[in-house]
């Protein structure tokens, strides 16, 4: 590199040293303000959990550079700044995605938008949702079930308490779906509950053999718990319908210990044939619009409690109907439910049956077999 030494004239000197001079003169130029680093690496820091930390992505030098500078920088391998003769920092496209460039202008009439610094705070990851907006359904002879989990049922329904919205949930098995099957109107009704959940393996087997797999199975007994569990510490209140005598009120008994502090709105226990008494049915919707529960557990046994759910949640939009069966004898404690390991591989029924063979032999062997078997051939043609 050449230097004047006199008017006219120029004589040689170190080119190494004067590029260093020239680079250490264009650092300083850009060099970023030390209160503001210090701020975006240490400031936000005290505000964060070392969970919320763990899952942030932190800027890298250059790009500190860059967005209080205004240039788009690329740090290279020593963590040095790359800039051209312009003075402007050379990187990839991919590198400098995170920074918005200005407009298409002149060289003499382009400006850089300068980002916020506190732009390059690293942003917590969101979880993914525990509730689907719109769960897609997975057709089961003609019963449209909902691909959800008990989470997402019972984050969904909490909400739209709180929201003012009600619903209802039916939760069929393969006894409900034989019956459905041989009855239109009730393959409608059921249809037009706001979730369908199954209640029984063989509804998940025959999901995954016709490859549109449910997440999992979703019980009366285990929906329950999870919801008064639920209601509890959102305020809610349960109102027990149902059930044979005194179970309802062990229940509610069982569940206030479970869950101190929970309301509940009301029990009733109507007669036998009260479905077909049309006094006894207006009282039963008196009650609950008196009540104004937010939970309405329904347990009469498939269909009769859906279809007393039909003919009285119109007296109370706001809250949720569930139609469980016996639940309340499970929960009371009356009736055993099967070990975990029976309830995973779907031998729950052969535990109910040993408890009560008189009674449920007609119904899981001779009826419910050959159409649990019909079910899962019908699956594997529908794959």
């Amino acid at each position: 590199m050449l230097n004047p030494s006199f008017p006219g004239g120029y004589a040689e000197i170190d080119e190494t040293t004067s590029t260093k001079e020239v680079r250490d003169t264009q650092m300083s130029d850009i060099s970023p303000n030390r209160i503001i680093l210090n701020f975006l690496e240490n400031g936000e820091r005290s505000l964060l959990t070392p969970a919320d930390l763990s899952m942030m992505t932190h800027p890298s030098p250059a790009e500190i550079v860059a967005a209080y500078t205004g240039s788009p920088a690329v740090a290279s391998p020593d963590g040095s700044v790359r800039l051209d003769s312009n003075q402007r920092a050379t990187s990839s496209p991919l590198a400098d995605s995170r920074i918005e460039r200005g407009s298409a202008r002149p060289t003499t009439a382009r400006t850089w938008r300068v980002p916020r610094p506190l732009a390059l705070v690293p942003r917590r990851v969101r979880p993914t949702p525990s509730v689907l907006r719109e769960p897609s359904k997975v057709p089961l002879m003609g019963v449209r079930i909902d691909c959800v989990t008990e989470k997402q049922v019972t984050a969904h329904v909490i909400s739209s308490i709180r929201n003012g919205r009600g619903g209802w949930i039916v939760t069929p098995n393969i006894d409900h779906l034989r019956i459905i099957s041989e009855s239109p109107d009730l393959r409608g009704l059921v249809n037009s509950a706001s979730f369908r959940v199954a209640d029984g393996m063989p509804l998940v087997w025959a999901s995954r053999l016709q490859g549109t797999p449910l997440p999992e199975r979703i019980t009366g007994a285990g929906l329950i718990l999870s919801l008064t569990a639920a209601a509890a510490k959102a305020g809610a209140s349960v109102f027990l319908l149902g059930g044979d005598p005194g179970d309802a009120e062990a229940a509610a008994a069982v569940l206030q210990q479970l869950n101190p502090g929970l309301k509940i709105a009301g029990i009733n226990c109507p007669r036998v044939g009260f479905e077909n008494d049309p006094l006894q049915m207006t009282e039963i919707g008196n009650a609950l619009h008196s009540a104004k529960p937010d939970l309405v557990y329904s347990c009469f046994g498939f269909p009769k409690q859906e279809l007393v759910i039909n003919a009285v949640r119109d007296r109370l939009s706001s809250a949720w109907f569930l139609g469980l069966g016996g639940s309340f004898a499970i929960v009371s404690g009356r009736t055993r439910r099967a070990p975990r390991w029976m309830q995973s591989i779907g031998m729950e029924w052969l535990w109910r049956l040993g408890l009560e063979p008189r009674r449920l032999f007609g119904r899981y062997m001779v009826h419910d077999l050959p159409f649990a078997i019909r079910l899962l051939a019908n699956a594997l043609v529908q794959h």
